[in-house]
């Protein structure tokens, strides 16, 4: 299914976010020589801007600015270094997702269909969004100026369609493990009608010992292909979210300055633009996440399921197979985590919000003195 969209995918390679061309030796080189020149044009404009401070900010403002400035540029990097030496591991990651759905299709039988119009529609409004969010800031920025805000404009563009990315492989991820979840079901059900039932027009299929043994193979393909995305994008992830903390907290902090009246109100047109898509992006990530985690729920109830309803008919083989495959659910778990860090969930989004509390307190009680 990725592979079909690759079409489409590989313009992102402007930004350094995808390989250009899987074959072409020449047109990777071509591609790593051009990320490093992103990267070092964006290094080059920090280490000019910050050596040139206006003198009228505020020194804490100034700060302030400087800290997020240089996370972003960081973050930047992060992502397209992470890209730029892993470009043969995201094919591979393309194909074992292939290599998946063809495993679902022909041995488990399940129509792999394709992402619903809600899932594409999210993914392209948030796109939309992230990029017309950027208007406001230009517009801001023309009129009163804002520090930092073009120099910058490369990397938050870098970060945000990143994101976009990442939100499509994840809901890819979350498809396959709702697909093997329906067919964990299937199963179940056919057990408790001690195989009498009629769902695929085959229910001794079903409660084999062989189709029992696909299930467990592709649980396991599934949780390696979990755990080759967490290797790929892991460190994009973390970083990503740093800077998506500190950018929303940081613009929570600047409307509470412009409502002060230390600032202009022209500025709120910036603070709100910003952390409008910033706050989209996070929660939408964290639901993705939490779509993952309870499908894997899901089929660990599922899996626990068949084992509290034996049938005369099973085989010893296959009880024995079954608890190997409830070990193997339990173990290996499918969640989307950031190189150990974080798992990207609701309980993420929930800490995100009480962090945000307390370091907009601390900075309010920073500028009052």
């Amino acid at each position: 299914m990725l592979y079909s969209l690759q079409p489409y995918l590989k313009y992102f390679a402007l930004l350094g976010l995808v390989p250009w061309s899987e074959k072409c030796s020449r047109h990777q080189f071509l591609q790593r020589i051009y990320t490093v020149f992103l990267i070092l044009i964006n290094v080059v404009m920090f280490i000019a801007s910050v050596a040139m401070p206006p003198v009228s900010e505020q020194f804490l403002s100034l700060m302030v600015n400087v800290i997020v400035f240089a996370f972003k540029i960081v973050a930047m990097t992060v992502v397209l270094l992470q890209m730029m030496i892993q470009y043969d591991d995201y094919y591979l990651f393309c194909m074992e997702l292939k290599c998946l759905g063809l495993r679902l299709q022909g041995e488990l039988q399940i129509p792999l269909g394709g992402l619903s119009w809600k899932c594409y529609t999210k993914i392209l409004g948030l796109g939309a969004i992230c990029l017309v969010a950027v208007l406001p800031s230009v517009y801001v920025s023309v009129r009163v100026g804002l520090l930092y805000f073009w120099v910058s404009l490369i990397s938050v563009l870098i970060i945000r369609m990143q994101c976009v990315l990442v939100l499509l492989y994840v809901d890819l991820l979350g498809h396959h493990v709702r697909l093997l979840g329906k067919r964990l079901l299937d199963v179940l059900s056919c057990h408790m009608m001690d195989a009498n039932c009629v769902l695929d027009g085959n229910c001794k299929q079903l409660c084999s010992l062989e189709f029992l043994l696909e299930l467990k193979q592709s649980h396991m393909e599934l949780y390696q292909l979990f755990t080759h995305f967490n290797g790929l994008f892991g460190w994009s992830i973390l970083s990503i979210y740093v800077v998506l903390f500190l950018d929303s907290t940081i613009n929570i902090y600047w409307t509470q300055q412009v409502l002060a009246e230390v600032y202009d109100y022209t500025y709120l047109i910036s603070t709100i633009s910003t952390f409008i898509p910033t706050f989209a992006i996070m929660f939408a990530f964290c639901r993705c996440g939490e779509f993952c985690r309870m499908q894997n729920m899901l089929i660990g109830s599922y899996v626990r399921g068949l084992t509290c309803h034996p049938t005369s008919q099973r085989e010893p083989a296959y009880n024995d197979l079954l608890i190997e495959f409830t070990l193997q659910v339990e173990h290996n778990v499918l969640i989307i985590n950031a190189e150990g860090f974080m798992n990207i969930d609701n309980s993420l989004l929930m800490s995100i919000l009480a962090a945000k509390v307390t370091y907009v307190v601390v900075l309010m009680q920073f500028s009052s003195l």
